[in-house]
This record gives C-alpha cells, sequence and structure tokens, in this order.
C-alpha cells in the first residue's frame, strides 16, 4: 500500500513539474526538484525527457545550472547514460545554445564521459553544436576534446556521425559558413570527405545558390527596359572613382560575404572532387568495353532507367558544373583562378563548361570563361558525345535551381536568338564540324527548337498590337474632340475662344495638338507591326524597336492628355481665390500616372540617374581641374611678380598691408568729407527760408 502511495505521489510530483515547465514557472521547478532530487533525472515526457532535457529545450541556462547542482553526487555517472527516445543525452541538449556554456562545463565537471556519448545517428555533443551553428559551444567542446591534439584519423570519428555526414557538411547545409571556415581552417581534412551522397562540403555549397544572394538587392526592371536592352556604358574610369568613394563612405563590405568568399577560396584550393570525377570518368570510359557485351542482353527499359538516375546524381558532377548548373558566379570564379586546370572536365555526356553554361543559360559564366583565351580556345572548339558544338547547344534549355525570370514568348525568342548570335560570334572559326551525329546544323537545330516558340512570340506580339492600337485610337479620338470642346466654350459672334487670351489656353492647345499627334504615331507604328510577316530575325531588333516606340509615343499621349486636362482645370477655375490649389490639383494626374505605371518610371528614371550621375563626375572633374589650373596660375603669377620686383614673403605681406591702410584711408576721408559738406549746406538753405 505504501509502494503504491508513493507511486502516486511521484506521479503528482511528474504531472506538477511538467505543468510547471510548460508554463514557464521555473521557480516552482526549482522549489519541485529541491524537494525531490530524485525526479531530475527520471523520465518526464513522451520522448523519454528528463526535466533537465527539458530545461536544456527551453534554453534556460540559469534554471539548467541550478538543476545540476541538486544532482547527488553518487549519480553524476548516470548522466552519460540518460537518454531520450533520440538517443541524445543532456550535453546534446545544452550543445544546441552557445549561451549555455557555463552549464557544459558543469556537466563535464560531474561526468568527462558526456563528450563521447553518441545518439541513435552517431552524433557526440560536437556535432550538434555543429548542426545549429553554434560556433562559441563547438569551439568550447572542441577544446575540451582536445581535437588538435589529435591525428585526422583519431578525430574523424568525433567529427562524423554513422552515415559519414561530417560537421562541416552540416554548418554548410545550414549556411552557417563562419562556423564552416573555422572548421574547415582548423580541419582541413573533413574538406575532401563525402557523406552517404558522396558529395563533398564544396560541392553542397554548389548547388545552394541562394546562399550567394542573399543582401544583394536585386533591381526590378520595367517591361521597357527589357524590350530596349541599353548598350549604355559609363566611363570606367569615373565610374570606378565613384564607386570607390561609394565604398569609401558605406564602410566596409558585408561581413557575411566576406567570410563566404574566404570559405570558397578555401575549399576550391582544398578540394580535389573533380580529379575523382575525372578519375572515375576514365574508368568507366575504359570499362566500357568489357561491359558492352553484357549490357546488350539485358532490357533497354532498364538501361534507360538506370541512365537516366546516374545522370541524376549530383555527385557524379565536379563542384564546378554544379556551379555553373546554379549560376554561383563566385565559386566558378575561384576555379578559374586557382584550379584552371578544372575546366578540361567534362561530364559523362561529354558537355565542357561552356556546354553547360549555354545549356542552362547561364551567359555571365560563359563571358567569365571565354575572356580566357588559352582556355576558350580549346572549349568553344570541343563537342559532346552526340557530336554537337557550343553552338549546337543553344538549341537545347534545361531547367536550372536557380530562378529564371519569367519573360513573355517573344522576348523569350529574342534572348535565344541574341545568344544564338553572340555564340556565334565567339565560336567564329573555331568549330571544325558543323555536322553533329544526326547531320544537323546548328541552324536547323535552333529553328525546329524554337518553332513553337516562334508561333507563341508572334500571338503574344499581334495580341499587344492590337490592344495598343485600340488604346491609341481612342486616345486620338478624345484629343480630336477636346479641340471643339474648348475651356470656356467659343464667342458666339467671331467664333474665337473666350479664354484665349489667357496663357493656360496655350498650353492647352499644345498639350491637345501634342497628344493627338502622338496617339497618331504610335497608330501607325502598330499598324506597321500587325501587317509584319514576322520572320524570325526581326524578333531579334526590328520588332522589338517597333514595340517600344508605339509604347512610348503611347504614353506620352496619355501624358499630354493629362497635361491638357490640368489646363482645362485651372482656365475654368480662373476666377477662384484658391487659383494655387486649383493649379496643383489639376495637374496631378500627371505624376500619379507617371509613379503608378512602374515600367515608365524605371524606363525614364534609370537612363536619368545615370546620366545625372556621369554628369556630377563630370562636373566634379572639371572644377577640380579648373581649380587646379587656376590656382597653378595664380601661384605662377605671384611668383613672377615677387621675382620681378625683388620681392621676398615678409616684404609682400607689408606691400599688402600698406596699400590696404591706403584704400581704407581714401574710403574713411570720403565719408568724412560728404558729412561735412552736408553740415554746411544746411544753414544756407535756413537762411534762403
Amino acid at each position: 500500500m505504501a509502494d503504491n502511495n508513493e507511486i502516486e505521489t511521484e506521479g503528482k510530483i511528474a504531472d506538477l513539474l511538467r505543468k510547471a515547465m510548460m508554463e514557464k514557472d521555473y521557480n516552482e521547478v526549482r522549489r519541485l526538484c529541491r524537494e525531490v532530487p530524485k525526479e531530475l533525472l527520471q523520465i518526464n515526457s513522451i520522448y523519454d525527457d528528463t526535466v533537465l532535457h527539458m530545461a536544456a529545450h527551453s534554453k534556460q541556462n540559469d534554471l539548467v545550472l541550478d538543476l545540476i547542482k541538486m544532482i547527488p553526487e553518487d549519480r553524476n555517472h548516470e548522466l552519460s547514460n540518460i537518454k531520450n527516445t533520440d538517443g541524445n543525452t543532456i550535453l546534446h541538449e545544452v550543445a544546441a545554445d552557445d549561451a549555455m556554456e557555463d552549464a557544459a562545463g558543469e556537466l563535464l565537471k560531474r561526468d568527462a564521459c558526456l563528450l563521447t556519448a553518441s545518439n541513435k545517428l552517431g552524433e557526440k555533443p560536437i556535432f550538434c553544436a555543429a548542426c545549429y551553428g553554434q560556433s562559441q559551444m563547438f569551439q568550447f567542446l572542441a577544446n575540451k576534446m582536445g581535437l588538435e591534439k589529435l591525428s585526422p584519423e583519431e578525430s574523424k570519428p568525433h567529427l562524423r556521425r554513422n552515415d559519414g555526414t561530417t560537421v562541416l557538411h552540416v554548418s554548410m547545409a545550414n549556411e552557417c559558413f563562419g562556423l564552416a571556415l573555422f572548421i574547415a581552417q582548423r580541419y582541413p581534412y573533413l574538406i575532401e570527405q563525402r557523406d552517404q551522397s558522396s558529395m563533398t562540403a564544396l560541392q553542397y555549397l554548389a548547388c545552394n545558390p541562394t546562399a550567394f544572394r542573399k543582401g544583394k538587392t536585386q533591381i526590378r526592371r520595367g517591361f521597357i527596359q527589357l524590350l530596349n536592352k541599353s548598350k549604355f556604358e559609363v566611363r570606367k574610369g569615373l565610374a570606378k572613382l565613384f564607386s570607390s568613394l561609394l565604398l569609401f563612405v558605406e564602410g566596409k563590405k558585408n561581413a557575411r560575404d566576406t567570410v563566404l568568399r574566404e570559405l570558397v577560396i578555401l575549399l576550391v584550393e582544398k578540394d580535389t572532387s573533380w580529379e575523382v570525377n575525372i578519375n572515375s570518368q576514365a574508368m568507366s570510359l575504359g570499362e566500357s568495353d568489357k561491359l558492352c557485351s553484357s549490357k546488350l542482353s539485358q532490357k533497354k527499359g532498364q538501361n534507360s532507367q538506370e541512365s537516366s538516375i546516374n545522370k541524376d546524381k549530383k555527385s557524379d558532377e565536379s563542384a564546378l558544373f554544379l556551379a555553373t548548373m546554379s549560376n554561383i558566379q563566385e565559386i566558378v570564379q575561384e576555379v578559374l583562378n586557382f584550379r584552371p586546370q578544372a575546366l578540361k572536365h567534362t561530364n559523362k555526356e561529354g558537355m565542357n563548361i561552356l556546354h553547360v553554361a549555354i545549356v542552362y543559360r547561364h551567359i555571365y559564366i560563359f563571358n567569365m570563361v571565354i575572356e580566357h583565351e588559352l582556355l576558350s580556345r580549346r572549349l568553344l572548339s570541343a563537342s559532346d558525345d552526340e557530336g554537337n558544338s557550343v553552338l549546337h547547344m543553344v538549341s537545347q534549355k534545361r531547367k536550372s535551381q536557380a530562378s529564371e525570370k519569367m519573360q513573355s514568348p517573344a522576348l523569350q525568342l529574342r534572348d535565344e536568338l541574341l545568344l544564338f548570335e553572340k555564340v556565334k560570334s565567339a565560336s567564329k572559326n573555331l568549330i571544325t564540324n558543323p555536322l553533329n551525329k544526326d547531320n544537323k546544323t546548328a541552324e536547323e537545330l535552333f529553328d525546329a527548337a524554337n518553332e513553337r516558340l516562334h508561333h507563341d512570340a508572334k500571338e503574344w506580339l499581334m495580341r499587344t498590337t492590337e490592344n495598343c492600337t485600340i488604346l491609341s485610337v481612342f486616345i486620338a479620338t478624345v484629343a480630336f474632340a477636346a479641340v471643339y470642346t474648348v475651356p470656356g466654350g467659343p464667342n458666339q459672334d467671331t467664333g474665337i475662344p473666350i479664354l484665349y487670351s489667357k496663357p493656360f489656353f496655350l498650353v492647352f492647345v499644345l498639350a491637345d495638338v501634342i497628344s493627338l499627334t502622338l496617339a497618331l504615331s504610335s497608330v501607325g507604328i502598330f499598324l506597321s507591326i500587325l501587317t509584319s510577316a514576322f520572320p524570325l530575325e526581326d524578333f531579334k531588333i526590328y520588332l522589338f524597336k517597333k514595340l517600344i516606340q508605339g509604347i512610348i509615343c503611347l504614353v506620352l499621349s496619355v501624358s499630354m492628355m493629362a497635361v491638357a486636362f490640368g489646363a482645362a482645370i485651372v482656365l475654368i477655375m480662373t476666377d477662384s481665390p484658391q487659383n494655387v490649389v486649383w493649379s496643383v490639383v489639376a495637374f496631378l494626374p500627371v505624376p500619379i500616372f507617371f509613379l503608378s505605371y512602374s515600367p515608365l518610371r524605371s524606363a525614364v528614371l534609370g537612363p536619368c540617374l545615370e546620366w545625372f550621375k556621369i554628369f556630377i563626375l563630370d562636373f566634379l572633374v572639371v572644377v577640380f581641374v579648373v581649380v587646379v589650373l587656376l590656382g597653378y596660375a595664380l601661384f605662377s603669377i605671384i611668383r613672377i611678380v615677387f621675382k620681378a620686383l625683388g620681392w621676398t614673403v615678409i616684404g609682400a605681406i607689408c606691400t599688402l598691408c600698406r596699400i590696404w591702410i591706403w584704400i581704407w584711408g581714401i574710403f574713411f576721408n570720403s565719408e568724412s568729407d560728404t558729412e561735412s559738406s552736408q553740415r554746411g549746406e544746411a544753414p544756407l538753405r535756413h537762411s534762403d527760408v
């Protein structure tokens, strides 16, 4: 009976502890554990967590310290054996927060075996610290374990779990790049380690394009800017000067980007995944002849399934190819700097980096590689296993991990045509065989691949042009009708408008005439597009040039109509006492239209900002040059005068002081003479009166 009562009492205390933890009443938790110390190490949840586990989950360092001090000394040896359903000890939970370093130290004083205790995945507490990105806790546990004194073979079991994943892998996957840099510098032998997917840390980083885009602002491009890709370039020297001034004002770059760049450099220097891929590729090529007869006896469906599975394995690709697929330019640039020999590598399909860059439409990487003339010659002239050159690759397209731009079919076709022209210009006189294994040229493949896109682009352009034409005709109709309904009306006797003499009447007439002219011009431009035959080559420049001209005329026509409306309001309310208020309200539609139509805003403000930037740079340079020249000229004149008169610096100062005193004396004497003459004339005028 006594045992049953004791069990009921323990159950009630466990419920009270659980309730206090959920309500965050930590003083009540301390009181209950002080009264019943054995409850500290008793299972108190469905996950086999003790009160210490739950307190560590709540990240309450003071509470954990107080509870640890309540543990009886004779039970310290049990700490490393008390685990929850995941196999985590109390130190595993404590290691998930840097702020609990004191609690971790107190635990290790009581049971040092906690350092090497593993959970069900084979993770030690130091691995949990790396999983949660806790750099301070990781360094604390590493010092306690003395990993720096151990050899690589002795320390590796502590820094990886059962499936081969290391602390460098998990810190990279969780984007804890500061900790990853520390681990790579302190334990460089982990850089070459592969996990259960045969991936290195650099390969994982090369599959994470979002890590390199955080903190970078992307300017939204308007539709007009996309149509009209400006070739305008700021002068390089002045642009560098302006950029350096901005960097000086803003200070250092983002610390995260600096750490990430250092990590990329270190991983590229130490990584050998591309060598392994080349060796495995050579082995597979050598063994292909031996396995040819056995493969022929197997089913074609099974072969195609296996090839598709192997084709999708990222571990078969080098970090350079993975970075190219993900459009991570930073990794590609560092590989070019430190591992240029890696560019010779080809994947299982026989494609080199230029083939991959074109297939995934990462043109910046393509430009980056072809800048190296010695490397690009061989790459541009190479073909894949199907005999496709880099120009053939333009007709192929694959989706990348990087986010793709959402564009209309016409813009996509325009980009494809420009890419084909660019690659053709870069590979001129370098392609030895214009036919692939299917006896097709690059032009034939391109036309066949973009046939559907050409049809969609034609429909989109016709639909857009028709809508714009209707709007232009409507605006022209309104502008034409406004002439016969002028503000104030005409004089019934003469027919001349009553408000003809008002200044804003001229503004109204000019704005209305300009609006009508621009609307009719846009109608003519849109009709020329609608009557076009829409050949493929015209989608490169001609059709878009016409479209942008028509849209600009249309937008300006609407703006002029708004100006005419504002002038009419001012003319009607000219006798109102609130003239200024009506003037502001009348022209309010103009800025509202300008700001609401973001493509117009970006198309106008963008070039204006560029021009303003250049004007400021040129103005500052001109002012600086003029000031320097004037200063030098003044200094030269003074020097010549001093030399001619034989003056010294002290003599010149004395002479200037004499001249100043002489000028001051003349001015003072003229004032006194004027006052005295006025005093002398006053009595004469009085006597005359």
